[in-house]
């Protein structure tokens, strides 16, 4: 299982990207990280997701995983 970051952007509108994680701390701590630069969304979270891992979260940054993954 893999974790997407997503933000709650109002009642019934979620925002998400393609950035898949391998744990929820890392998706957690990336939907966090952009939450605190944004000004629209009202909440973060995560949700589960069937789709293959993008990314990796380490020393409080995202990195891509393409060409890695393929």
């Amino acid at each position: 299982m893999s974790f997407r970051p997503i933000w709650y952007l109002g009642p019934q509108e979620i925002g998400r990207n393609s950035q898949v994680f391998a744990t929820q701390d890392e998706a957690l701590a990336s939907a966090k990280a952009r939450f605190n630069d944004w000004t629209q969304p009202t909440d973060f979270g995560v949700e589960e997701t069937e789709d293959r891992v993008t990314y990796v979260r380490k020393d409080n940054t995202d990195y891509s995983l393409k060409g890695l993954n393929q």
